[in-house]
């Protein structure tokens, strides 16, 4: 594979891992008050994010098919070409990764609901306490009428050590007075904001880095140090780096959906079988996660 700048940085260093296929800061007081309808927003997000859940803690865990059924519509459309849509497909899909991972529990480490889509970083693993094992997983959900209607996933084998020695899962940063509560606004100005600096930066702007990064930066791409100085020696040691998918066709990179809940924004690329997860601080991103898929 060639070694390419406009790929997006982070999900290059994943590939090295495993061969790849195919504006604002953290204000609790940005808005001093809550429309009725950003209210009505975060309550239904909510109740999805609680929906969602379920199919973790008591479908996964507790081997209940019942609950499969009950939460997945008729019509479920699952991207996963490997098992059938519907409940059924669903059903398959759990029982496919106990298959492969004997006594597999699914921790939930990280989700968020934006709009009707609901986003899932969790592990599957026998031992769950060692987050050096099992699975990594990300999965994006559509949900409509209180039914789960589309599923994506990605999954990546979790490697037994990484280069910042931090885990695929774990939260590094810590607010010195406690995280804030945001409002929906301030999460969709996250969501830009990350958003837009990612493009940048995939797109070949290293100069992003210094006004969007915090050079902190907490990183559990698995041989991605921490700090933002190797984001940048990327850049200087590979001026000239073969186009992205979508930089060829004039386009520049493309993502796919992209959520914000809390500080966390997600972004699912459409170029590769990528997830990142980026947190905003202070205007600035300061750790990221990733699921990229193996042998994709």
């Amino acid at each position: 594979m060639r070694y390419r700048k406009t790929l997006p940085w982070l999900a290059a260093v994943a590939c090295f891992a495993t061969a790849c296929s195919s504006a604002s800061g953290n204000d609790p007081a940005a808005s001093s008050t809550t429309s009725a309808a950003a209210r009505s927003a975060s309550a239904s997000e909510e109740r999805n994010k609680e929906l969602v859940v379920r199919l973790y803690s008591e479908a996964f865990n507790k081997d209940r098919t019942d609950v499969v059924k009950e939460l997945v519509a008729t019509d479920y459309m699952q991207h996963d070409k490997s098992v059938p849509g519907g409940a059924n497909g669903q059903i398959k899909q759990f029982k496919d990764v106990k298959a492969k991972i004997p006594g597999a529990v699914a921790t939930v480490k990280h989700v968020a609901a934006d709009g009707d889509l609901v986003a899932v970083h969790w592990h599957a693993s026998a031992t769950p306490a060692n987050e050096a094992t099992g699975q990594a997983k990300a999965d994006l959900f559509r949900v409509s009428g209180g039914k789960l209607v589309e599923h994506w996933g990605i999954t990546q084998t979790v490697p037994a050590k990484t280069a910042s020695g931090n885990s695929l899962f774990s939260d590094v940063y810590r607010y010195p007075n406690g995280a804030p509560a945001l409002s929906e606004e301030q999460e969709e100005k996250n969501r830009t904001f990350a958003v837009d600096a990612y493009r940048k930066l995939s797109d070949g702007d290293a100069s992003v880095i210094d006004k969007s990064w915090d050079p902190r930066y907490y990183q559990h791409n698995p041989i991605a140090p921490n700090g933002t100085a190797p984001l940048k020696r990327f850049f200087q040691q590979n001026p000239q780096s073969s186009p992205s998918p979508s930089s060829t066709a004039g386009g520049g990179t493309r993502f796919g959906n992209t959520l914000a809940d809390g500080d966390l924004v997600w972004v699912f690329s459409s170029d590769y079988v990528v997830a990142d997860l980026f947190r905003v601080v202070d205007g600035k991103i300061i750790e990221h996660w990733d699921v990229a898929a193996d042998g994709r």
